[in-house]
């Protein structure tokens, strides 16, 4: 067996910080990440002193540097990572009235449709392979909406020309 080690650029994944997020509802949370269609959006969900996130976070830039690689203008990958400073829970209480998550690590995949973000699968602590498979199942998705998107501002051009 081979092992490699990759260097992947600072970029992936994105980190955003949840500070901006803190006083969004969930629908102005995920319009403001989920912003184009035809992307698949893998967001990974973390906290300040959680050994598990510290064992997948390494992992989860590693697979966000394959998917670039693979797929460059498919998917998009961000980190939203959570204070835990001194036992305050507050802004973990926050992300997770926000997101609606149980626990942490959390990774969601998200795509863009006409109606707004869509959730396409949700898992704690997942194998990266488990998170790989559902990401390149969302690609197809991803489109779909999109043409979605497009066949509904179409239509909705044609009706205002009426």
């Amino acid at each position: 067996m081979t092992v490699s080690t990759e260097v992947v650029s600072n970029e992936t994944p994105e980190l955003v910080e949840f500070s901006r997020l803190r006083s969004r509802t969930t629908a102005e949370a995920l319009t403001g990440l989920v912003k184009d269609f035809g992307i698949v959006y893998v967001t990974a969900l973390t906290r300040q002193g959680c050994s598990g996130c510290e064992t997948q976070k390494p992992l989860f830039k590693t697979l966000a540097g394959k998917m670039y690689r693979e797929n460059p203008t498919k998917v998009r990958f961000l980190s939203l990572h959570v204070n835990y400073e001194n036992g305050d829970k507050q802004e973990s209480w926050n992300s997770k009235r926000i997101f609606g998550h149980a626990a942490y690590p959390t990774y969601t995949i998200h795509v863009k449709s006409h109606v707004g973000p869509l959730e396409i699968y949700r898992s704690v602590y997942p194998p990266m392979e488990e998170l790989e498979k559902q990401i390149k199942e969302s690609f197809e998705l991803a489109e779909f909406y999109k043409t979605e998107a497009a066949t509904a501002s179409g239509l909705e051009s044609d009706r205002l020309r009426s």
